[in-house]
């Protein structure tokens, strides 16, 4: 979080500067760069006006499609108290407003969830907050009800954001809470000529490899998936200490030791062999 007022508040080109050491460390290899994508700039840009009317925002995609560091990069140039919320599956109504109200106030509530709903709403009252409750998808009815109770309250300054794979599809199941979100920003697995636009932006080691092998990685691995690619980067660069140019048997290896399959990494094309005429 900035202090208010920051000349990088909601300017998410300026994210690297000020994300958090820790997910820098778990997410981006050694050497790589956060890559803007339009939606995060879609989801910064509009914040101060989602803060300024108590806006809820939904934001959707498949596992691995880039939705933390989405989130990650938009709190990091945040000049309001920013909470994220990462829920546990199958957790009890108690369990998701204690671990919302804890992010929200920064201090571990006590009594049942009606206790901590009350608290939480007090708090929001009095201190300008984004809160952001990542994997959405298993709130229940009574939680996402709650929450919808939550922000219709005439908070001077606040917004939601909830995050989540397949969250629209989840929402649409209450539609009291569907048709009060004001925006919905939807995440996708990337093409692979567009995975290798963003790698190469993203990291040196990409930028110096081969282009038919990354898309061969692509293809037979990671499938468009940040969270794969940067499991592979953080291995090869951080893990083995590899540096320069992937090849094509450090990348096997890593993608055994990850996946624990052996991928065929040929880059070359292949070719179909003529089946033999029938007599």
């Amino acid at each position: 979080m900035l202090p208010d007022g920051h000349p990088h508040a909601w300017e998410v080109q300026h994210a690297h500067l000020h994300l958090p050491g820790a997910f820098t460390k778990r997410h981006i290899a050694t050497g790589g760069q956060l890559v803007v994508t339009p939606q995060m700039r879609d989801l910064a840009q509009g914040m101060p006006s989602a803060l300024e009317r108590g806006a809820a925002i939904a934001v959707s995609g498949p596992y691995g499609a880039g939705k933390t560091t989405v989130l990650a990069a938009v709190a990091a140039v945040a000049d309001v108290n920013t909470a994220i919320v990462n829920l546990p599956r199958r957790a009890t109504e108690r369990t998701q407003w204690e671990e919302i109200a804890t992010a929200v106030t920064g201090t571990r509530p006590t009594g049942t969830a009606r206790a901590m709903q009350n608290h939480t709403r007090d708090y929001l009252t009095a201190v300008p907050t984004l809160l952001v409750i990542d994997e959405a998808q298993y709130l229940g009815q009574a939680a996402l009800l709650t929450l919808r109770w939550l922000w219709a309250h005439p908070f001077p300054t606040f917004a939601i954001v909830l995050a989540g794979s397949n969250l629209f599809d989840h929402l649409k199941a209450e539609p009291s809470v569907d048709t009060r979100i004001d925006r919905r920003i939807s995440l996708r697995h990337h093409t692979t000529d567009t995975m290798l636009n963003l790698l190469t932006a993203h990291h040196p080691h990409a930028a110096a490899t081969d282009p038919t092998l990354l898309a061969a990685i692509d293809r037979e691995y990671a499938h468009g998936s940040w969270r794969k690619w940067s499991k592979l980067l953080l291995t090869l660069t951080n893990d083995w200490g590899i540096t320069g140019p992937i090849t094509i048997a450090d990348a096997s290896e890593a993608i055994l030791a990850i996946d624990g399959i052996t991928p065929n990494l040929d880059p070359t094309p292949r070719t179909r062999t003529p089946a033999k005429a029938r007599r």
